[in-house]
């Protein structure tokens, strides 16, 4: 949902500072974010990986140059002979104004896009999933990432018991949607915290890519190795007077060749 939002601004309505600053919550806020909580790797010869890493990581390097080195941009920042601004795109100066636009819209629009997906995956089609549980959600997804790896998220969804899993982890998407957005305001305002924060992204990925060739690749290639000599039939063991027995008749017939 928040790339389609990304796709009408960009392509229709560019000029618009209101869903500018919606879209920039959703690229700045929980798109981004997930990338470092979720671990999101830059990995060149996995295309998975890849795509799931830029899919987090370029919308914010989108709007981040849109709102401090587009020259339109600049100019209304920064009007020094006249008080008047130009309509696109708005200054920092009416601060419950961003808050609306960069918070308060956004976090409506993305609890209302939640709710819609919960209704739909796990109440129209919740037959379909307990039919196959190979079909998967946001959900499964992370939680079995998190099991795999035996985070802090996976501990956390744990709290209220195994039961209670999908409870908990509604809750803490919640929790962490309002933080993220939250913090949208200020890395708005500040250049100098906005180019830490794309710093930090950038790392992050980086980091969590050279992680994955170093140390798990190798740890799969290992088990893989493993599984597969395990798989592969040993052959029977000859009994050792039959080994004998053979090097005495090749020795004997050795001989009878030789006189």
């Amino acid at each position: 949902m928040p790339i389609l939002y990304f796709v009408v601004h960009l392509v229709l309505y560019p000029k618009n500072e209101k869903l500018f600053m919606v879209c920039f919550s959703f690229a700045e806020g929980p798109l981004a974010w997930a990338l470092i909580v979720w671990r999101c790797s830059l990995v060149f010869s996995s295309a998975d990986k890849l795509v799931s890493a830029l899919i987090h990581l370029l919308p914010g390097l989108v709007f981040f140059t849109i709102r401090w080195w587009n020259p339109a941009t600049f100019a209304a920042m920064h009007q020094e002979e006249t008080s008047s601004r130009i309509s696109w795109p708005y200054g920092v100066e009416d601060k419950s104004y961003l808050m609306t636009w960069l918070f308060w819209v956004p976090l409506f629009a993305y609890t209302l896009w939640q709710v819609l997906y919960f209704l739909i995956v796990n109440v129209l089609r919740r037959q379909r999933l307990l039919r196959d549980p190979e079909v998967m959600t946001s959900y499964r997804e992370l939680s079995k990432k998190a099991r795999k790896a035996n985070n802090i998220w996976w501990r956390l969804s744990g709290l209220l018991g195994d039961q209670n899993r999908p409870l908990m982890y509604i809750l803490l998407q919640a929790i962490f949607t309002v933080a993220t957005m939250a913090l949208t305001v200020p890395i708005f305002l500040s250049y100098e915290l906005h180019v830490v924060f794309q710093i930090l992204k950038v790392s992050a990925a980086a980091w969590n890519g050279g992680s994955f060739l170093l140390e798990v690749m190798p740890r799969q290639v290992i088990l893989k190795d493993k599984k597969k000599s395990e798989m592969q039939p040993v052959p029977p063991q000859q009994d050792q007077s039959s080994i004998v027995e053979n090097a005495m008749n090749a020795g004997i017939s050795a001989e009878v060749n030789g006189s």
